[in-house]
C-alpha cells in the first residue's frame, strides 16, 4: 500500500468525526444493507479477477475493469496514472476527502489450488522470462472489494457528504507502483486526503474483521546483499572463505523480526569456491 505521511500527519489534528462508536456502526449496517443481492456479482467478478492475475505494472486488463466499474457509479476517471494506475473521484458536497485503496498486481507463482477458477496464466517479466502469474496475495479480492465499496457509496450519496477518492494502485509487490503514481501527480492531479483507508485479507475467520490501533499494516524494502570471500577448490575449503557459509549466519542471525531470503546465488561449479 502507498504510505501518505503527511496525510497522516492532517489525520492527528483534524478527527474527521464526533459520533460515538453506535452511531459508526449503525451507519455502516445501514450502508452494507444492500451488499446482500450484490454478492453472487461480486463472487463472480472475483472469481474473473483470479482467472486473469497480471503481473506488476502490466495490469492492463484489471484497471480497464477497475475503470470501467467506477464510470458505471458516475465517478469522474482517470486511468494511467503510473502507466497503469486508476483513480476515480466522486464529489458529494462540502466535506472531507477519504482515500480508498486496493492494490490490483499479482506474483510470478504457479497456483496448484486445484480450484475451477484457477489461474492457468504465464506472463513475461521485465527481463524476459516466462513465468507462471497467480494471485497468491489477494489483490483480487482487494479489487473486489475496492468496487463493492465505491459502488456502495455511489448508491447511498444521500447519507454521506464529502469526496471519495478511490486509488487502484498498480504494482505493490515491488512498490514500483505507488512510486510510479506519486511521480505522475497523484496529489497535484486530484484533490488531497483527509485520510486514507487500506486494507489487506489474511487467513482470519470468515466475517471477522482485524483492526488495531496504531500500526497494523506495513510495508517491505528489498536488499541486495554481496558477501566477498576468498575463492578456491572445493577439496581444499581449509585455504578459502566461503561465501555461502558466510550467507548462511547472515540469514540465520538477522536478529529482524520479518526477514525473508528469496534468492541466494554463488558461483558456476560444483567443485569451486567463489570469491562471491
Amino acid at each position: 500500500m502507498i504510505c501518505y505521511h503527511e496525510v497522516r500527519d492532517k489525520m492527528a489534528t483534524q478527527p474527521l468525526t464526533n459520533e460515538s462508536v453506535d452511531v459508526v456502526v449503525r451507519r455502516a449496517t445501514h450502508f452494507l444493507a444492500c451488499l446482500e443481492d450484490r454478492l453472487p456479482d461480486l463472487g463472480e467478478l472475483y472469481r474473473d479477477l483470479h482467472r486473469h492475475p497480471e503481473l506488476s505494472m502490466q495490469e492492463h486488463r484489471t484497471a480497464g475493469i477497475v475503470a470501467q466499474h467506477l464510470r458505471n457509479s458516475g465517478y469522474e476517471v482517470t486511468e494511467g496514472i503510473g502507466k497503469t494506475g486508476v483513480v476515480g473521484i466522486l464529489r458529494n458536497g462540502a466535506g472531507p476527502v477519504v482515500m480508498l485503496c486496493g492494490d490490483m498486481d499479482a506474483l510470478p507463482i504457479k497456483e496448484q489450488t486445484g480450484v475451477d477458477y484457477a489461474s492457468d496464466v504465464f506472463e513475461t517479466t521485465s527481463d524476459g522470462s516466462k513465468v507462471p502469474v497467480m494471485h497468491a496475495c489477494g489483490h483480487d479480492t482487494h479489487v473486489t472489494c475496492l468496487i463493492a465499496t465505491a459502488e456502495i457509496l455511489a448508491n447511498k450519496s444521500q447519507a454521506w457528504r464529502g469526496t471519495v477518492f478511490i486509488c487502484s494502485q498498480s504494482a505493490e509487490e515491488t512498490g514500483q507502483g505507488a512510486e510510479a503514481m506519486l511521480r505522475d501527480g497523484l496529489f497535484k492531479r486530484f484533490p488531497r486526503p483527509d485520510i486514507c483507508l487500506g486494507q489487506h485479507v489474511l487467513p482470519l475467520a470468515a466475517g471477522m474483521v482485524g483492526h488495531n490501533a496504531g500500526v497494523i499494516l506495513s510495508a517491505s524494502i528489498n536488499v541486495d546483499v554481496r558477501l566477498f570471500g576468498k575463492g578456491g577448490h572445493g577439496s581444499t575449503p581449509q585455504v578459502a572463505i566461503d561465501p555461502v557459509i558466510m550467507a548462511s549466519s547472515l540469514i540465520m542471525n538477522d536478529g529482524y523480526d520479518v526477514v525473508i531470503t528469496a534468492w541466494l546465488y554463488c558461483g558456476s561449479a560444483a567443485t569451486i569456491i567463489n570469491l562471491f
